[in-house]
């Protein structure tokens, strides 16, 4: 870890934040990082898309969950998969298929297969191609693609801010599979 992260007592706004954000559990290292400066929190939660948003819970931590593995970063698939992953319905095979697979596993369904190759072609290539769009736009709305593309640029920088400050995994959080 590169930064020290803010101590408690924590600032009232950033206490008020994390009890909205986190429901009880202590907040992640990631926040408690950033919010030692204010501009950076400021920034990281302007830009955010930590609320619902358009896209059903298990399509959203998918694109999540790829984005992450894809870019490498352990810190954060491992947050999300504790987190989410069960509530999401994302099994184990699924798990391994979203570090190690790509969108032709067998465990993906023709709607989730589309995700899939919507976040692969936007890290590898930075764009969708007229193909690609046809194919999510065939599963989802114009207003969830673009919610896909945001959420896979988010947490593209989430991956760059977790590899930068070197933050070690929180306590329980999940694993690369193997």
């Amino acid at each position: 870890m590169r930064i020290e992260p803010l101590a408690e007592p924590y600032p009232e706004p950033f206490a008020r934040a994390m009890a909205v954000l986190m429901r009880g559990a202590p907040p992640l290292k990631l926040f408690t990082t950033l919010a030692k400066h204010e501009r950076a929190w400021g920034k990281f939660t302007a830009g955010s898309l930590l609320d619902r948003g358009p896209l059903p819970l298990r399509d959203r931590e998918l694109v999540i969950d790829r984005t992450t593995a894809r870019c490498g970063c352990e810190y954060e698939y491992g947050v999300h998969i504790r987190g989410f992953a069960e509530k999401a319905g994302i099994d184990e095979a699924q798990q391994r298929a979203l570090v190690h697979g790509d969108a032709a596993d067998p465990v993906w369904t023709k709607r989730e297969a589309a995700l899939i190759a919507g976040v692969d072609a936007l890290l590898d290539h930075k764009r969708l191609s007229d193909t690609q769009w046809h194919d999510l736009r065939e599963h989802f709305s114009e207003e969830e693609v673009l919610e896909l593309v945001q959420l896979v640029a988010f947490y593209h920088g989430v991956s760059l801010i977790c590899g930068a400050l070197d933050l070690p995994l929180e306590d329980g959080a999940a694993r690369f599979p193997d």
